[in-house]
């Protein structure tokens, strides 16, 4: 169990961004406007932060997302790491801290890729942005001590939003969104970017990273708006030989929830005993936000390609999980206003069926 409020986390970042949600705002910089902000976003940091050294500690069976890149080029893993296969066939991995150390302060960046997989913090981080977003994402891990870039001028096929966890780290960003131009417009966005700091940086628009000669993390959290649910109706009108409408926002959150994609986490002991406790975690199952519809009796729960039909008295804790943050069951009891019995037995029933997952 964790402390971190990773919804309200996630849901700061993305108001400081502006009112309209990334990636439609462009490239866009936050930074907190008082001590007061810059404070209240100081403890969350320290709780990724966490993740990320606890991940180094222990790679463990993940370590093929762990690169290693100077001057554009990725060092050899038998280097930097070992890796062996013990009794049980199970394998076995640690970092070589003298090499790992060494290259990372002449300029090389330790690259950790989806991070959400290594710890429960980042995790929990990844699954709200994705709830807020309407977007498939995941996120990388930046670690360097140089005052260079690993990469140089480059862009991505995705959307990214930055946050800035330690030290310093700047960022030239082309003004031209998705220009994949090598050479950046003369009124690009050229910020160093410290600790509380969030940059959005829209997909194919050029950008160069560089440090600034002390040691930097930063976390870059890839999205994909609406996954591929646009791209896959546009190809079933193409085959046949029909125009792609332009669906709205609310047709194509409806579509991604019908997607069968699922979180990852089990509901142990809850789906076989069906006891909850106060302490109890609760999070929705599906990995991209429910659509739900009213009657006058029912809820009707579209999600991971099922639905699911509600007494409608239930719609405040439905809504509550639905908008994807994890509440344990006390918290879950408090805000919904509703009698634990029912509660319990929505849980229940949740963990069995497999749209919320019980842990703890």
């Amino acid at each position: 169990m964790t402390a971190y409020d990773a919804f309200t986390h996630a849901r700061a970042l993305l108001d400081g961004l502006g009112e309209q949600r990334p990636p439609d705002t462009g490239v866009r910089l936050y930074e907190p406007a008082s001590d007061d902000e810059e404070s209240a976003g100081h403890a969350d940091r320290e709780a990724l932060l966490a993740g990320v050294w606890s991940a180094l500690a222990r790679p463990g069976a993940l370590a093929t997302n762990f690169r290693l890149v100077e001057s554009g080029r990725q060092i050899d893993r038998s280097r930097w790491l070992r890796s062996r296969v013990g009794d049980g066939e199970v394998l076995h991995t640690a970092l070589v801290p003298t090499y790992l150390h060494s290259a990372v302060e002449r300029g090389a960046t330790l690259v950790v890729s989806h991070l959400e997989a290594l710890d429960e913090r980042v995790m929990l981080l990844c699954e709200a942005l994705e709830y807020l977003l309407h977007a498939r994402a995941w996120i990388n891990c930046y670690v360097t001590a140089g005052d260079n870039s690993a990469f140089d001028v480059h862009s991505d096929d995705h959307d990214a939003l930055v946050l800035q966890l330690l030290g310093s780290k700047r960022w030239q960003v082309d003004s031209r969104v998705g220009a994949r131009s090598r050479d950046l417009a003369d009124d690009s966005l050229d910020r160093v970017l410290v600790p509380g700091m969030c940059l959005s940086v829209p997909r194919d628009t050029a950008h160069r990273v560089s440090g600034t000669g002390g040691l930097t993390v930063h976390l870059t959290v890839g999205y994909e708006p609406f996954a591929d649910v646009l791209e896959e109706t546009r190809a079933a009108h193409a085959l046949a030989g029909r125009p792609a409408p332009d669906p709205g926002r609310e047709w194509l959150a409806a579509r991604l929830a019908m997607r069968p994609d699922r979180r990852a986490g089990a509901s142990l002991p809850s789906a076989l005993t069906g006891e909850v406790r106060p302490t109890t975690r609760i999070r929705w199952a599906g990995r991209f936000p429910p659509h739900i519809t009213t009657d006058q009796d029912h809820l009707t729960v579209t999600t991971m390609g099922r639905r699911i039909r509600l007494d409608h008295r239930l719609g405040p804790a439905v809504r509550l999980l639905a908008r994807g943050g994890a509440l344990t069951f006390g918290e879950l009891t408090v805000r919904s206003d509703l009698p634990a019995a029912d509660l319990r037995a929505l849980v229940a029933f949740g963990a069995r069926n497999d749209f919320l997952i019980c842990e703890g």
